[in-house]
């Protein structure tokens, strides 16, 4: 009954980014402590649909690779150019889905996000899990991932003494909101 009353008040249908509401920062650790940037072009849109008893979303989220930043114009302009190739690979994107790994009996409930993720031309399948918040016409989805830049054919890092590690921690704050709100 529960399952029920909370599935009737998933809103379904086409969802697109809310870009104010929304926050994709990462964190590299290095030998010196390490350095967090962010991510502030995205676009993203999802489609949420009532299946077997439960929902399930398709999603697809881009991110303007030139328009990230770590604060440092020295570090942002290297990364650019020698590690992420923006001339050449201007967007990062994942394309995949987010299905509940319990009951859904809350309006708050935790899933899964699983998919390809393609940096530069590389495409990677990753999962990782989130924090699913439904609100009268809008989702919230709140997780953090961890990527390997070598996975992704990303040299490490290295300047003088300073050395990043492989890892990159993701942390994201995405609220989708029905599509036809302004």
């Amino acid at each position: 009954m529960l399952v029920a009353a909370a599935l009737s008040l998933l809103p379904t249908g086409p969802f697109v980014l809310d870009r104010a509401a929304s926050h994709l920062e990462f964190f590299v650790k290095d030998n010196r402590g390490g350095f967090t940037g962010v991510a502030p072009d995205l676009q993203a849109q999802a489609v949420v649909r009532e299946q077997d008893g439960t929902f399930a979303a398709d999603v697809i989220v881009g991110v303007d690779a030139r328009s990230i930043a770590t604060g440092s114009g020295l570090r942002d302009n290297q990364m650019r150019r020698e590690f992420l190739q923006t001339d050449r690979y201007p967007e990062i994107t994942f394309r995949g889905s987010v299905t509940p790994v319990e009951p859904v009996t809350q309006l708050s409930f935790r899933a899964n996000v699983s998919g390809q993720l393609t940096i530069k031309d590389v495409t990677r399948e990753m999962a990782f899990p989130v924090r699913v918040t439904a609100l009268l016409d809008s989702y919230l989805i709140e997780g953090t991932t961890t990527i390997r830049m070598t996975d992704f054919t990303i040299p490490i890092p290295r300047f003088l003494i300073f050395v990043a590690e492989d890892a990159v921690q993701v942390t994201l704050k995405l609220k989708f909101r029905a599509s036809d709100q302004k």
